[in-house]
């Protein structure tokens, strides 16, 4: 009987221990769960700012091209003025 019982305790004592150790991991993994949402959530906003920055640079490029397509007209202007004197 002393056997026995000395057996349960011990599987007691094994599953104590399992318990234990099981707990220890679930922290470890709620500790790293929140570690990845948080880099996620960092992830998140630095897409968010590239986004924002690339739609300034669009239309930042789109207000130069627009600046360039009145230069290349005035340019134009300029040359047919000048040729135009001379074959006055």
């Amino acid at each position: 009987m002393t056997e026995r019982l000395d057996r349960i305790e011990a599987t007691i004592e094994a599953n104590a221990a399992a318990i234990a150790e099981l707990r220890s991991a679930q922290e470890a993994e709620r500790a790293a769960i929140a570690e990845l949402r948080s880099t996620v959530n960092s992830l998140v906003q630095i897409v968010e700012i590239h986004q924002h920055n690339h739609e300034v640079s669009q239309r930042n490029f789109e207000a130069i091209m627009n600046e360039i397509r009145g230069i290349r007209t005035e340019n134009q202007r300029i040359l047919e003025h000048l040729f135009g004197r001379q074959e006055e």
